[in-house]
């Protein structure tokens, strides 16, 4: 169960933030000492941000559905 649970996890971090194209251009700038843009770094935070609020509903929702069962 728990490698279900990081499966679905790790789904939701390359839905909601590998998939922007800023993840690809901050890739591809990693080490360059060049920071990307606010726009695209923002984007990045809020995909992040995104991506960890779904995945404590769905720690949240797994350890309820233990709790009942």
């Amino acid at each position: 169960m728990r490698a279900a649970v990081m499966d679905e996890i790790d789904e939701i971090f390359r839905r909601e933030v590998k998939s922007l194209p800023a993840y690809a251009k901050a890739q591809g700038a990693a080490g360059s000492g060049v920071a990307p843009p606010v726009d695209e770094m923002n984007q990045l935070l809020m995909g992040l941000a995104v991506a960890a609020q779904r995945s404590f509903h769905l720690l949240a929702d797994r350890i309820e559905d233990r709790r009942n069962a």
